[in-house]
C-alpha cells in the first residue's frame, strides 16, 4: 500500500485495471475511458511500474532478492 502512494490517480487506475484484476482491460479500452491514446496509456503504465519498483526498493531493498518480483 505504501508503494501505491507514489502514484497519481490516473496511474493507479491504469495499474488497477491492467494488473490487479484477473482479466486486465486493454490499452485501447482504458484510453477511451481516460480520453487518451492507447500508446499514452502504455507510457503511463510503464512510468507507474517504474515508480512502484523504485518504491519497493526503498521499502524492502532489492525486490527481486526479496522475491517480490520476478528477475528481469
Amino acid at each position: 500500500a505504501e508503494a501505491l502512494c507514489d502514484l497519481t490517480e490516473r496511474e493507479m487506475i491504469i495499474i488497477r485495471e491492467r494488473r490487479l484484476v484477473e482479466e486486465g482491460v486493454t490499452l485501447e479500452t482504458l484510453g477511451r475511458k481516460l480520453g487518451v491514446s492507447k500508446e499514452r496509456v502504455r507510457q503511463i503504465e510503464h512510468q507507474a511500474l517504474r515508480k512502484l519498483r523504485s518504491a519497493l526498493t526503498r521499502i524492502v531493498g532489492d525486490p527481486e532478492e526479496a522475491g517480490l518480483i520476478p528477475s528481469t
